[in-house]
């Protein structure tokens, strides 16, 4: 089937495996924009005065690109070179309250954890408007400029506070959660790419298209916009030639039917039998063969008894006999796969 020309008329998935695993390692579903940039550098050859005589083409490259609405934590991982990637285990992390005193008393929402007597890192008695004032710290006694913090009950005790004073209360908390450590000497991942979308023809019939680049090495290059605007997980990777498998391709581009059924193991074309000799096997010289009530059969897979009529052979000699040609050789071709049967013929 001749290519169709198409629309590509959405972007669906981009599909990340390990290239040596071939482990699954991220899926981009949520795709705002994807490109495949190709370019090649071209190089003129030169002859008397500058005449172009003719160019030499070298050094193509292949780089795909683009933002996906969600941020991808696996492609965060490959990005930033993490071969564990996110790994659930317990982290510290730093937690802010915001709390009202009672009776010289308050209760931190979670335990704050660190050095013996010195669990809360930093408190603050809140301004009327709304800013940080005075910095208390923590000690075994309470007084105008300490508080204490007792671990079991999460209980903050002060000394001469007013009621609904309102403090800030910055602490570690110990908690499980999924982890991406992001090592200096690290470097960003190489995948094996499959971007899937869906195209039309100008009959609107509806095909599938499948991208794959085989090694996309990518770079650890990405901005968070963190604010009013949606935060956007950009990424960018260079196709390499070579990846294992590959035979030096970058990519490929596969277009199929939107209901496209599996073909299945293709079948061996085992060998071909001329089962009907032809009409006439006797010829003068400068005379063709004339293949005229001639049947010939292929033999596929295990099948050596029924075969199938073909009719695409070609043979040899197809032009004028002479009189040393006793045999036409008969040839047919399927799947990269060429058998050769034999029919005498006489020539005088």
């Amino acid at each position: 089937m001749a290519f169709p020309d198409i629309t590509l008329t959405s972007l669906e998935t981009i599909t990340a495996f390990d290239p040596a695993s071939g482990d699954f390692l991220f899926m981009l579903d949520e795709l705002q924009s994807a490109s495949l940039q190709q370019s090649e550098e071209t190089v003129d050859i030169t002859g008397k005065q500058g005449r172009r005589l003719n160019s030499l083409k070298r050094n193509k490259s292949v780089t795909v690109s683009g933002t996906n609405g969600l941020v991808s934590g696996g492609m965060l991982a490959v990005q930033s070179g993490s071969e564990e990637g996110f790994v659930h285990k317990s982290a510290l992390v730093r937690w802010t309250d915001y709390l009202v005193v009672s009776s010289n008393a308050a209760t931190t929402n979670f335990v704050a954890v660190g050095e013996e007597g010195a669990e809360i890192d930093q408190l603050y008695i809140k301004e009327s408007n709304g800013t940080l004032g005075a910095k208390l710290t923590q000690s075994d006694t309470a007084s105008a400029t300490t508080f204490t913090y007792n671990p079991t009950t999460k209980e903050l005790g002060f000394s001469g506070i007013a009621d609904n004073t309102e403090i800030a209360v910055f602490y570690d908390r110990q908690i499980e959660a999924d982890v991406l450590e992001n090592d200096s000497g690290k470097y960003a991942r190489k995948c094996t790419l499959y971007i899937d979308a869906f195209g039309e023809d100008k009959c609107a019939n509806i095909y599938r298209v499948q991208i794959c680049i085989f090694q996309a090495d990518f770079n650890g290059n990405f901005t968070f916009d963190m604010g009013d605007n949606q935060t956007v997980h950009s990424f960018e990777a260079n196709a390499l030639a070579g990846a294992c498998g590959s035979s030096g391709l970058y990519w490929t581009f596969t277009v199929f039917g939107d209901n496209a059924e599996d073909s299945g193991d293709l079948p061996v074309l085992n060998h071909i039998a001329i089962t009907t000799p032809p009409s006439d096997v006797s010829y003068s010289v400068g005379e063709s063969f004339d293949p005229t009530g001639m049947v010939v059969k292929a033999y596929y897979g295990a099948d050596d008894v029924t075969g199938t009529v073909i009719t695409g052979y070609t043979y040899s000699p197809a032009g004028a006999l002479a009189a040393g040609n006793t045999s036409i050789y008969v040839m047919f071709t399927d799947n990269g796969i060429t058998q050769v049967a034999e029919q005498a013929i006489s020539v005088s």
